[in-house]
């Protein structure tokens, strides 16, 4: 999904400080409304000097930091601003954008739920955090997002509802739980495909610029929805399940157990499958089940088995996933 998020309009302030500081923040305003953000910065700069408690001037400055990608220099800003003025909501919810831009998906959504705690009728809020949602596979509370930006006279949210929205189920219907697995920024993951039904979502995950054709490492998320508990199958089946899926396309294929906890609140099991073949690929596979739907996810490489280091972190990395209600 295209990600587009929106830049809150630079403010202007209506408190007169000092004249000279006025003035050049009003020049800095004067010139980002002409897009001219490089000239603007120097007339926020020269407000700053003048006063450094001027913050509209931090929050205008990292407004043009950000249009210029200077995304580093706009956090520090915005921080700046927050710090003088803790009730800054617009500061949030850019901020937010900002976070975004750096990787920081934790923290970007963690800012536009402050701006919303500051302002429940922040329509950018609800607008960009949907699409943060939709895009780390929580599609439900997404939608939800979008459906109350549009509600608040956001419109653009529309392209994402008629896109990634239709059909969702009523909310009393909705998957009532997500699975939280923190796919590591700093590794350059990326969604490369998604679908999705009524009954079964997936999520394809790449590292930044390789493909389906030319790959190192893959991951992939499955959820089966709304399986009634006289359906429900001992979690170690599951190995036996994507074992035999493995057979279809490896001559030969090698399943091992690596952890499990059938007696957990929501039972798991690690499994590894390892295919020797001309095309070789090792995987290591990770089922958990929630209380209406099953989550099972695995990450692979291009090797005849797993490696030892990589064994060991990817165990360490499902083991840090938990299930979350929506």
């Amino acid at each position: 999904m295209k990600t587009l998020f929106t830049i809150i309009a630079i403010a202007v302030s209506l408190i007169a400080l000092g004249q000279t500081a006025q003035e050049h923040y009003s020049n800095g305003n004067e010139k980002a409304a002409a897009k001219d953000f490089a000239s603007s910065i120097k007339d926020f700069d020269k407000a700053i000097k003048l006063d450094s408690k001027y913050t509209d001037a931090y929050y205008n400055r990292g407004t043009s930091k950000l249009h210029l990608n200077d995304y580093k220099g706009a956090l520090a800003d915005y921080n700046k601003a927050i710090d003088l003025k803790p009730d800054f909501m617009n500061a949030y919810t850019n901020r937010g954008v900002v976070k975004l831009k750096l990787q920081d998906i934790k923290g970007a959504i963690k800012d536009f739920d402050e701006a919303l705690k500051l302002d429940p009728s922040n329509a950018s809020a609800y607008y960009m955090r949907g699409q943060v949602k939709l895009q780390t596979g929580n599609t439900n509370a997404g939608c939800e997002d979008l459906s109350k930006a549009k509600e608040l006279g956001d419109n653009r949210a529309e392209k994402y509802i008629q896109q990634y929205c239709k059909g969702q189920p009523a909310a009393e219907n909705k998957t009532t739980e997500s699975l939280l697995l923190d796919w590591p920024d700093t590794e350059g993951w990326k969604i490369a495909n998604r679908t999705e039904d009524a009954e079964e979502k997936t999520i394809e995950l790449l590292k930044h610029k390789e493909t389906f054709d030319n790959w190192t490492e893959i991951g992939t998320m499955f959820v089966y929805k709304n399986i009634p508990a006289s359906k429900k199958i001992p979690i170690t089946k599951t190995m036996d399940l994507m074992y035999d899926g493995a057979k279809k396309i490896c001559p030969s294929p090698k399943a091992t157990m690596l952890d499990k906890d059938e007696t957990a609140n929501h039972p798991w099991i690690i499994f590894k499958i390892e295919c020797s073949s001309n095309t070789p690929e090792a995987q290591v596979w990770y089922a958990i089940q929630g209380t209406n739907e099953l989550f099972v996810n695995f990450r692979g490489v291009k090797q005849k088995i797993v490696p030892a280091d990589l064994q060991n972190k990817w165990i360490k990395f499902f083991k840090s996933a938990k299930i979350v209600a929506n």
